[in-house]
């Protein structure tokens, strides 16, 4: 899946690429009722969202979909309580620009590959 992430970068940028992936799940779940209290599926599809998110499986969809979430809460937010979805929203923009991190499912599932090719025949009478 070529393009799905530029990278996937360890050490000091792999974790703070977690610790921003785990700050939009909280902040997605945190935010979860912002026009009251959420329906069943509204709180399930977000569980699953927040979940993805912690995991790193398909991390730019997930945050795309928290994105979408946050700016739908910006129309019942008032202009004084604007500022925490505004927030959330572009932290999950970030992460879906920056991508996943080495520490996480989607390292594993489309990370870089190793190929091996065999060694050359020592037979050169084959054609």
């Amino acid at each position: 899946m070529r393009g799905f992430s530029s990278s996937f970068p360890r050490g000091g940028a792999g974790i703070g690429l977690l610790t921003l992936r785990l700050a939009v799940c909280m902040q997605l779940l945190s935010d979860s009722n912002c026009g009251g209290a959420p329906p069943w599926w509204q709180a399930t599809l977000l569980t699953l969202v927040a979940l993805a998110l912690a995991l790193g499986v398909l991390t730019p969809a997930a945050g795309a979909l928290s994105a979408l979430f946050h700016v739908l809460c910006l129309a019942h937010a008032s202009w004084a309580q604007a500022a925490p979805p505004l927030i959330a929203a572009m932290t999950a923009i970030a992460l879906v620009l920056i991508g996943p991190g080495a520490y996480s499912a989607d390292a594993r599932l489309f990370g870089r590959r190793r190929l091996v090719l065999p060694a050359p025949a020592e037979d050169s009478d084959r054609f």
